[in-house]
């Protein structure tokens, strides 16, 4: 679909319930995790959800909890308990609202995911396996009394939105939350009124809509989130989620449904990250649809073509986006202007929105948008202009290497008002590049040519050459060293990215071992197995990807398994002179032997650059100073290139 038909489709105008909605998008809840210890909302919150989803036709605050108890989930988790609360919470709906969108808030009760201390709160005390685990925490049962209680607080906590200004309210009864649990029969083993069959687990959520619609006002809309499954053995399948939407659709109180997937314990279905293909969900909501209550899709959905096509198809309604609007706040008015190839592509890698957000209690970021969380600039350092010297005379800032880091701290020193000249070293995209080219990270692909388009724009000065220690005689203001790393050697072994390159062939026999279970040695071996070797890989951690999101071990060993790799996990391995791999005294042979133990920065021309630098400031940043994710290189750039130029600042006011 061409960008113009894609605008058109998501353009259109809709009714939903009592509320006008300027066109087809919808800015998904993503929880940030930045409230107060009280659970109130902040200025942040205000500023955030000002900037974030800007251009959509109706933005949904995050997931808020309906009382200051078992409902709240996690540090910093928004509340809506009390009118205080609401107070907090109005001047964010105000924000959303000045520039013509529709403000929403969504309501919950954590029930088993609940993650802070004390007690959480259950349809039975089935607990989610990870918390358990890691935790010790295990929820109890909920009483009839008690149900009665979380019934109330979602209607107070309904009439609380509606006062503070939000023209809809979301009921979370998906991903594993209180209401969610109950309507599976996996979470639900109860034997009273609120157990057993279908009809008697769907009747929690009865009671809320009722009470919800009754408290609010006829000019606000109720939409309720619902995950077509739960993906847990005897949980909940499709063909009952579309019972409960018909028995929804009966009442006459519900203006759409918000159809997920999944919960914290199948989190890979909720959040899919980029080895999961996006589209399952999609097919839910179609199906859902039939059952008399529109729409709205999510899961996935990174691309203006992608959301066009579900309303096109009669999918949905309505198409929702989370962490797209992450990686570009302005994904709604770039789509509908039919500018596509603008929009700053989400990689759906759950890192900073998700692993390092709502698992470890911090504030959201996003791996490719460093400005949703980065601090504001000090107000003393404005664009540099040195005295005495027009802009196109000032000695320009380097920045040697254009991986992510170089390529993100290039662009920002620009934008600080630098003359730049960027050295290349022939390859832009660095590692981002190795990885994309090499089939293992494809899904990057997206991103790696919005990268390279944003620097063909851009009035950086490219050099398609290394910069070598004697390029330093010159004069230069600044020198920032964003040159990556070299993949650690292992005695006997070939290094993964000269095999993936096809520098180093596969052997006859087509028997490879990767050593090394995590991001590298785990996509390197798919990436082999895809190719027709015979792969086994060797960790001495006991899952892959042990240090990685906690998405990311159980789709990637789903994922090893489909393509044939062997594992062999928990135990040391060691190469020997023979050019064989003794693993806890077994002898393992192959026709090649591949290392992926990870990184080291350079540090040569750091080094020199010192020597001759004269008081100017040298920085590292990225794989040059300390390897990482791409995450941290693409932030390691933006704050390099922040801390670059407040050293210029300053350099120039005390001369």
């Amino acid at each position: 679909m061409d960008p113009a038909e894609a605008a058109t489709l998501l353009a259109d105008p809709y009714r939903l319930g009592p509320v006008t909605l300027r066109s087809r998008i919808v800015k998904a809840p993503t929880s940030t995790g930045a409230a107060d210890a009280g659970g109130y909302a902040q200025p942040w919150h205000r500023d955030h959800y000002a900037r974030v989803g800007r251009g959509s036709a109706l933005t949904i605050v995050e997931f808020t909890a309906i009382d200051d108890g078992a409902a709240l989930g996690f540090r910093g988790h928004l509340g809506i308990a009390s009118d205080d609360h609401a107070a907090a919470l109005a001047p964010v709906a105000e924000r959303i609202r000045a520039d013509g969108r529709v403000a929403g808030l969504q309501i919950a009760h954590a029930g088993r995911q609940r993650t802070l201390p004390g007690e959480a709160l259950a349809a039975s005390a089935v607990p989610w396996p990870a918390i358990e685990r890691r935790l010790g925490l295990r929820p109890r049962a909920i009483t009839v009394d008690e149900i009665a209680v979380v019934v109330d607080g979602f209607g107070r906590a309904a009439r609380r939105a509606a006062q503070a200004g939000f023209q809809v309210v979301e009921i979370q009864a998906a991903n594993g939350y209180l209401l969610a649990g109950f309507l599976s029969p996996h979470t639900n083993r109860r034997d009273d009124d609120y157990g057993g069959d279908p009809a008697r687990r769907r009747r929690v959520l009865l009671e809320v809509v009722a009470r919800c619609r009754a408290a609010l006002p006829a000019e606000v809309a109720l939409t309720v989130r619902l995950s077509d499954r739960d993906h847990e053995p005897g949980g909940q399948e499709l063909a009952e989620t579309t019972g409960l939407v018909a028995a929804l659709a009966a009442t006459g109180q519900v203006d759409a449904v918000h159809v997920s997937s999944g919960n914290h314990a199948t989190r890979v279905r909720q959040v899919p990250p980029a080895a999961v293909p996006p589209g399952a969900v999609w097919r839910s909501a179609r199906t859902l649809r039939t059952a008399g209550l529109p729409t709205i899709a999510c899961g996935g959905i990174t691309e203006p073509a992608q959301a066009a096509t579900l309303l096109r198809d009669g999918t949905a309604d309505l198409v929702a986006l989370g962490r797209a609007f992450l990686a570009d706040p302005d994904w709604a008015e770039k789509a509908l202007a039919g500018a596509a190839k603008r929009i700053r592509p989400c990689v759906r890698g759950n890192d900073g929105c998700h692993a390092r957000a709502a698992l470890v209690g911090r504030p959201v970021a996003c791996t490719v948008n460093p400005s949703l969380s980065l601090p504001p600039a000090s107000a003393s350092s404005g664009p540099v202009r040195p005295a005495n010297r027009s802009p196109g005379l000032a000695p320009p800032v380097l920045v040697a290497g254009a991986g992510p880091a170089g390529l993100e701290a290039a662009h920002r020193l620009t934008e600080h008002g630098h003359r730049v000249r960027l050295y290349t070293g022939g390859r832009p995209g660095g590692a981002l590049r190795d990885a994309v080219d090499s089939g293992v990270h494809d899904s990057f692909a997206p991103y790696l040519r919005w990268l390279t388009d944003r620097l063909a724009a851009s009035a950086v000065e490219v050099v398609d050459a290394p910069l070598h220690p004697t390029d330093l005689g010159g004069e230069w203001a600044g020198l920032l060293v964003a040159t990556g790393g070299v993949a650690r050697s292992l005695p006997g072994a070939v290094p993964a990215l000269d095999v993936l390159r096809g520098l180093v062939p596969l052997p006859a026999d087509g028997r490879v071992l990767v050593i090394g279970a995590g991001r590298t040695g785990t996509s390197t071996a798919a990436a082999l197995a895809r190719r027709g070797a015979d792969v086994t890989l060797l960790g001495d951690t006991t899952q892959v990807l042990d240090d990685e999101p906690p998405d990311d071990p159980p789709t990637w060993t789903d994922l090893l398994a489909s393509v044939g790799v062997r594992t062999v996990l928990g135990h040391r391995a060691r190469v020997t002179d023979d050019q064989e791999v003794q693993v806890d005294g077994t002898v393992l042979r192959a026709g090649l032997i591949v290392a992926a133990v990870g990184r080291e920065p350079h540090h040569d021309l750091y080094e020199a650059a010192v020597e001759v630098a004269a008081g100017r400031p040298v920085l590292r940043c990225g794989d040059a100073l300390r390897p990482g994710r791409l995450h941290d290189a693409v932030h390691a750039g933006a704050r390099a290139a922040r801390t670059l130029h407040e050293a210029l600042a300053f350099r120039q006011v005390t001369r």
